[in-house]
């Protein structure tokens, strides 16, 4: 599958915060790198805007993880490190939280990695 340059993405990632947020305009596709390790997805919080495709890369930099978010079908493995990764593509069609997490018992800290993504309407008045 060929990958397509999006000229209109305006995107930053703070990676230290834990959060990655995107903007585009239209039906676009972003594509964000996601690491997971004990016990923590980063970023732990991912935003973009309603309309857009997002492909999330995910990677383990220790032990075999999974990658679930909650009520939409998507349960996947992360290979463990330097095993590839794992690619979820996530429609982000209404506004909303959607949570991720680890599906796969990973440690003692397992139940603590999880995240969100936050689909947010542009045109919405909060």
């Amino acid at each position: 599958m060929r990958s397509k340059r999006v000229p209109a993405l305006i995107g930053v990632l703070l990676l230290g915060a834990g959060i990655a947020v995107a903007r585009s305009v239209g039906p676009e596709r972003v594509v964000v790198p996601v690491l997971a390790e004990r016990f923590s997805f980063t970023p732990s919080e991912i935003r973009v805007p309603v309309g857009v495709t997002l492909e999330l890369r995910v990677r383990s930099d220790d032990t075999m993880h999974g990658f679930r978010i909650a009520g939409h079908g998507v349960n996947v493995a992360v290979p463990k490190r330097r095993q590839g990764e794992a690619v979820v593509e996530f429609d982000a069609r209404e506004a909303g939280r959607y949570r991720f997490e680890c599906s796969r018992l990973c440690g003692a800290g397992h139940q603590f990695m999880h995240g969100e993504i936050v689909v947010v309407d542009p045109d919405a008045n909060d």
